[in-house]
């Protein structure tokens, strides 16, 4: 029951390939919680309105602490880099 036109897709990782973060609009009142990776899919989480804004909230505190991308992209030693800005 998820809407196509209401759905985002995140790549994950830092490879191509590393997963995906699909979130989406179930049944109109729930957010749909989709985490894939090396071709296994977790079980869809469904978050009411406000555990999605608690989620929000999580995120708007949580990304401040992350080390800047310039710093962390000279450390990383991988061949395969992502080629997609999704």
């Amino acid at each position: 029951m998820a809407e196509l036109g209401r759905e985002v897709r995140i790549a994950a990782g830092r490879r191509v390939g590393d997963g995906a973060l699909r979130l989406s609009i179930f049944a109109e009142d729930l957010l749909a919680v989709t985490l894939e990776g090396h071709g296994d899919r977790a079980p869809t989480l469904l978050l009411t309105r406000e555990q999605a804004g608690r989620l929000r909230d999580a995120l708007t505190e949580l990304l401040p602490q992350l080390v800047s991308r310039t710093q962390s992209d000279a450390s990383w030693q991988g061949v395969e880099r992502r080629r997609l800005a999704s």
